[in-house]
């Protein structure tokens, strides 16, 4: 596999820095599939021209990267193995992404840190991987984010990012006291109000959102009055959903209002609203209709007196494409029709810009075309038996009714194990859609999508007036002034470093060399001038050991250097989270009560046995007799270096140490047996001695070396038959216990790099004769997972599975996206007896 890799590095790297001379020109070539589509044909002004163009430009510099991951269930207990489908999309078509080619996932724990984080090669815009959860891993909410360095360039609240309960069954995750379908509001709630359009205009009435959130994060019913400051009552409001609701006012001039609360505890609490503007236009848009949106220009009197006549523009931005409307205001109220079919299903941005193309009001609306795939999901069965084979055939189709080729995730659990709660799951439909394009959380975000009716779709309005949208400002780009791109696309694995002269200034000129051994090969790259130097385009699974070596112009090794590695962009978690509901915690006691049928089943049928906690105070102590990394067995002379004062060369202290000829013969320039560095096998051409009667062991700096291994008796067999001469064996500090920062390399540097995660392949038993399929019990609550389902060119794919003992409702889900970005999902129950 890695003689693979680097015979791959050796032939097409030089092609591949002659064609990427800079990562941003592969950037720059792939951007015209993914920016905006303009309707020109309504654009009328040069000026909205050059606003349509901006809009390009920028669109083109920060193409947006999404990640959705696609989990096998929603919440998960100590021991489990999380399993995630990931998809990566660009532009705002949602089509499958060729930008980056690395995936950092990560799972973080209640503390903020990291627990665990995997690299993952994306192919044609999909990857899957997984975490296994160790036994010992404390309850509580964890997070999994993920994120291409791409995706840096717009911060951290455009990474995927989801919260995960995980119990355990040593200590049940606590249950709450039940509260309702919603909690009890309290005076320590925060209410916040947004004027649709942007601001509330005198004399004319505005719709007035407000969102009201309690101290756990979620929506808390509120009611009460609005009043002027003379105390005049002018209108009433309630929250219609989950502490969403609306209500309208025509302000008055001179005038100030404020609302008052009344909470479910007897207290009040006031709240002043903005303050209304006199001069100004409003926007206002009635999306309740399947086939248009009408929107509403209002002028205020002053408004209109200075602008009658002028020629304003709404411009209409959804799913990468961006339409104009001409809007003369030869009127004070303005009435245009927006036609959906012309929109991508999503969030759609109306903006009303002025005469003199300044940005004046902005509307968000969900469209809703019903221009997903259609997933066509059979069994030719609607009833089945414990461990019986379920076939499942999946036909797709896009919204003309033809074949779609794409990929898929299918996951089947058992719903008796594992609860669901439909409205608060997190989908690809609800992430790509609604919540990646939108400031804030959007609690139960599934509601909107499981049973549209007249009634969600008009709580979903209201979730578009209390959120902005966040994908850019209109000031940043009409002015050009939006920052550059800091991160580049990793199209592979990268290891960097610096190197540094004796002196300690930056090696300006020279060579680095990265050395792997299976075969020992080697690839080189130059020096920048600020002594920085990256090897790029490499692929290998797992974690690997390296050894850099940094050599100047005139061919001298004493350099210092240093691996620096990825450095993890800082944990930024919302406090505000998607909290779930009270049966979502006790759906995790029933689950955890699974889980500890399972381990007793595990422990009952492999006859083994709990013992006790012992706790060990001793300090491990490393036994040098037998590197971990290189050596083996017992040598036939060892010799400590790590406490003593470097007083030469490697060389020379191993020679102080040292006894017999064989040992002294092993030491010299001449010797041809095996030299071992940290496991990595140093081939005589690399090390090499710049001292003539020297040492092959003088390529590494006596100070980083912790031990020497000289096999040379009958225990040298063990390193094969290129050990007939003798094997020396060294440890470096590195590696025998120090940090990087511990240490000074000069000349060579020991690194290990984790490569790409190899996703482990989740194991489904197979019952061909149930009769002797045993008594064990089949506990499993996931019962089937597979990341990767490919439709063919006729839109077909199955697949299929054995059933566990659980008896009740299965439930498969399968979703997607097809090589033109449409999404899909659906699923699918049968009843297992």
């Amino acid at each position: 596999m890695l003689k693979k890799l680097f015979l791959y590095y050796l032939l097409v790297s030089p092609l591949l820095c002659l064609a990427q001379t800079k990562i941003t020109d592969r950037v720059n070539n792939i951007s015209g599939k993914y920016e905006p589509s303009i309707d020109q044909v309504a654009i009328k002004e040069p000026g909205l021209s050059n606003v349509i163009n901006k809009l390009k430009e920028y669109k083109v510099s920060y193409i947006a990267e999404k990640v959705y991951l696609h989990f096998d269930k929603p919440y998960y207990a100590a021991g489990d193995t999380v399993y995630f489908k990931a998809y990566i999309t660009a532009g705002d078509r949602h089509e499958l992404s060729d930008i980056s080619g690395v995936l950092h996932v990560e799972l973080v724990n209640a503390t903020n840190r990291v627990d665990r984080s995997v690299k993952l090669q994306i192919t044609d815009g999909v990857a899957w991987g997984d975490f296994a959860l160790p036994d010992t891993l404390p309850k509580g909410n964890y997070h999994i984010r993920a994120y291409t360095k791409w995706m840096q360039n717009r911060g951290s609240n455009n990474y995927f990012d989801r919260e995960i309960k995980i119990g355990s069954i040593s200590n049940k995750i606590a249950e709450s006291a039940t509260k309702g379908p919603l909690p009890v509001a309290s005076n320590k709630i925060d209410v916040q109000f947004f004027a649709e359009g942007g601001n509330i205009i005198t004399s004319i009435q505005s719709k007035i959102a407000f969102k009201a959130i309690g101290t756990d994060g979620t929506g808390v019913n509120v009611s009460g009055i609005i009043t002027d400051d003379e105390n005049n009552q002018i209108a009433t409001f309630a929250s219609s959903h989950l502490g969403m609701g609306c209500f309208y006012l025509k302000a008055q001039p001179g005038k100030r209002y404020k609302a008052e609360f009344n909470y479910a505890d007897g207290t009040k609490n006031t709240v002043n609203l903005p303050i209304p503007i006199e001069n100004g236009v409003s926007l206002s848009v009635d999306n309740s209709e399947i086939p248009r949106a009408i929107v509403k220009i209002n002028a205020a009197d002053a408004f209109y007196k200075q602008n009658k006549g002028k020629d304003f523009t709404l411009l209409i931005y959804s799913g990468g494409t961006a339409s104009t409307i001409a809007c003369r205001l030869d009127s004070q109220s303005i009435t245009r029709n927006i036609l959906k079919r012309r929109l991508k299903t999503g969030i759609a941005t109306i903006t009303l810009f002025s005469a003199a193309n300044e940005p004046l009001c902005e509307r968000l609306i969900f469209v809703q075309n019903y221009d997903q795939m259609s997933l066509a999901v059979n069994s030719p069965k609607t009833g089945y038996k414990k461990r019986e084979r379920v076939d499942i055939s999946l036909n797709v189709k896009n919204r003309a009714g033809d074949p779609s080729v794409g990929h898929f995730s299918v996951s089947v659990i058992d719903e008796n194990k594992v609860p669901v709660d439909e409205n608060s799951e997190h989908t690809i439909l609800t992430d790509l859609l609604l919540t990646s394009d939108l400031k804030g959380n959007v609690e139960q975000p599934n509601y909107y999508f499981t049973n549209i009716t007249k009634e969600s779709v008009k709580n979903l309005d209201l979730v578009m007036l209390i959120n902005g949208y966040r994908g850019f400002e209109w000031r940043p780009v009409l002015d050009n002034n939006y920052s550059a791109t800091a991160f580049q696309p990793e199209t592979a694995l990268e290891i960097r470093g610096t190197a540094k002269i004796s002196g300690g200034s930056a090696m300006h000129e020279g060579t680095v060399s990265l050395i792997s051994s299976n075969p020992t090969t080697v690839l080189s790259e130059p020096i920048n001038e600020n002594g920085s130097f990256v090897f790029r385009n490499l692929f290998f699974t797992d974690t690997e050991r390296f050894i850099l070596q940094a050599v100047t112009a005139n061919g001298d090794n004493s350099t210092k250097l240093t691996y620096n590695e990825d450095n993890q962009p800082l944990i930024v978690i919302s406090q505000v989270q998607d909290h779930a509901p009270d049966n979502v915690n006790l759906s995790m006691t029933n689950y955890l009560e699974n889980n500890k049928l399972r381990q007793e089943d595990y422990l009952k049928y492999n006859k083994v046995k709990m013992l006790k906690e012992v706790k060990v105070k001793a300090v491990k102590r490393n036994d040098y007799r037998s590197s971990a990394l290189g050596g083996a067995g017992s040598a036939d002379q060892v010799i400590h270096l790590g406490q003593l004062p470097v007083t030469g060369s490697l060389t020379q202290m191993v020679e102080s140490r040292v006894h017999g000829a064989r040992a002294y013969a092993m030491l010299r320039g001449d010797f041809d047996g095996l030299v071992i560095l940290d496991g990595v096998p140093i081939d005589k051409a690399i090390s090499g001695t710049s001292v003539p009667g020297g040492s092959r062991l003088d390529f590494i700096n006596a100070s980083d070396v912790e031990t020497v291994e000289l096999f040379y008796g009958s225990d040298a067999a063990i390193y094969g038959v290129r050990a007939g001469h003798g094997v020396i064996v060294i440890t470096s500090k590195a590696r025998g216990g120090l940090t990087e920062n511990e240490i000074t390399s000069t000349g060579i540097l020991p690194i290990s790099v984790p490569g790409f995660y190899k996703a482990r392949i989740f194991y489904s038993p197979k019952y061909e004769n149930l009769e002797q399929a045993g008594n064990r019990p089949d506990l499993r609550s996931t019962i089937y997972w597979q990341p990767e389902l490919i439709t063919g060119n006729d839109g077909n794919a199955s697949f299929s599975y054995f059933n566990a003992d659980g008896q009740g409702r299965y439930r498969v889900v399968i979703e997607g996206i097809d090589e033109n970005g449409n999404l899909g999902r659906q699923v699918y129950r049968y009843n297992v007896r």
